[in-house]
């Protein structure tokens, strides 16, 4: 009987699959673009909106949509902000134009709607990866002195978009080749991959500056050992990883400047010396007056787009900085929409959390990747709000986390029980 419900499944989930051409590039080319230059970006939501009017007549495309609980979460989000244009004292037209800067989460349901099958999966995410290693060629094309270096010295030696974002999508693309190169059967392509890894990793610790790609890496490392090194090899793989990345990090005269520097802000903070324009003692700024909005209005906050206007009250009369957004996402959702609207960007994580214990073998660890990813570099940066790490995490989980008919017995039983959304 089991057998008999998984072929019908599969022979309904095949039925609504029907990916033309376009919808093929389309996905294919927004996979590819996000770690390129944000224009390319911004051309590929276009052709995925193309794509999906294309196919909006069907009926499957909008059943799938209305299935999919990610779609909801990335809706309801979207819808929160909306909701926090109505109220507050920020101008209509200000708050709509803020708004617009969230309507990338609108590639979710998009994506979702035009259904990329197991097939078009494995080739969008190929094709970000083969995009990570031609921004990595030429970050090291810069870092040898072979093309010319980014006039920002912060920047000098990244390929694309800023050395914040790069060293997110590096850090991504050295857990996945880390787990390819354990999981590949064939010996050659172990070691190209062992030698990506090598690559990536060499790039996001020595090489790019971005302290967010540290952590991140960190963070990824400490959860590549648990969920693929046997329990009783954890303990010493995670000290020689913890001496390689340290030793990495000390060794390189480029990420030695950057944690000297930020043990230095650090040390300027604890002792409350004068104010000096760094980003730690900024970042610092921003989270005691970001705190200081958020009581003010806990519940519903001061509405969308309201930030930077409620930020310049709190440092009339002093020498910090203003800015539109406190480069952190949960205090911006919080500042804006107040716990209403923590509510649903919370739902959104935890559903992507839900969704990637569904899935399988690679498209597992892409999951738990970026979704690891996704939490911590929310508390460092506006992840939503910006356009290349924005559209990144969007474009990939929906393209991941996609249903299809690679699932799994142990992953279609647990839909029979709970068939509402997929």
């Amino acid at each position: 009987r089991t057998l008999m419900l998984i072929k019908r499944q599969s022979i309904a989930s095949s039925s609504l699959t029907d990916t033309s051409i376009f919808t093929t590039f389309a996905i294919v080319f927004a996979a590819a673009s996000t770690p390129l230059p944000t224009a390319w970006g911004s051309a590929s939501l276009v052709f995925l909106l193309i794509a999906f009017f294309l196919q909006s007549l069907k009926k499957n495309t909008w059943l799938r949509i209305r299935r999919n609980s990610l779609a909801w979460a990335a809706m309801g989000l979207l819808t929160a902000l909306a909701i926090g244009m109505l109220y507050g004292a920020t101008p209509l037209s200000q708050a709509f134009e803020f708004w617009t800067k969230y309507l990338k989460l609108l590639a979710i349901p998009i994506i979702i709607g035009l259904a990329p099958d197991e097939r078009l999966k494995r080739l969008a995410l190929n094709a970000a990866l083969t995009a990570l290693v031609l921004s990595l060629l030429v970050s090291y094309a810069r870092y040898f002195g072979i093309i010319p270096l980014y006039t920002d010295p912060n920047q000098a030696y990244i390929g694309f978009q800023n050395r914040i974002t790069f060293g997110l999508y590096t850090s991504i693309a050295s857990y996945i080749f880390a787990y390819r190169a354990i999981k590949h059967s064939d010996k050659n392509w172990k070691v190209a991959y062992l030698i990506l890894f090598l690559s990536s990793s060499f790039n996001t610790l020595a090489v790019n500056n971005g302290r967010t790609g540290y952590v991140i890496f960190f963070a990824l490392t400490a959860m590549f050992l648990y969920r693929n090194i046997q329990p009783r090899w954890r303990l010493p793989s995670a000290g020689v990883a913890l001496i390689t990345i340290t030793a990495l990090l000390l060794a390189s005269p480029v990420s030695r400047d950057r944690i000297g520097r930020s043990i230095s802000n650090a040390e300027t903070i604890q002792q409350k010396a004068p104010v000096e324009q760094s980003s730690i003692v900024i970042r610092w700024q921003f989270l005691k007056n970001s705190i200081d909005i958020i009581r003010s209005a806990p519940f519903f906050g001061h509405g969308t787009g309201s930030f930077e206007s409620q930020y310049e009250k709190r440092i009339v009369g002093t020498t910090q900085v203003g800015s539109s957004n406190p480069h952190n996402d949960y205090l911006l959702i919080l500042s804006q929409l107040g716990i209403f609207g923590l509510f649903f960007e919370i739902f959104f994580i935890v559903t992507i959390y839900i969704k990637a214990r569904l899935m399988n073998n690679e498209p597992e660890e892409w999951a738990y990747a970026l979704l690891v990813a996704f939490i911590l570099y929310s508390g460092l940066n506006s992840t939503l709000l910006d356009a290349g790490e924005g559209r990144f995490f969007v474009v990939l989980l929906a393209i991941v986390l996609q249903h299809s008919t690679g699932h799994t017995i142990k992953n279609f039983a647990y839909k029979n029980n709970h068939s509402g959304l997929d």
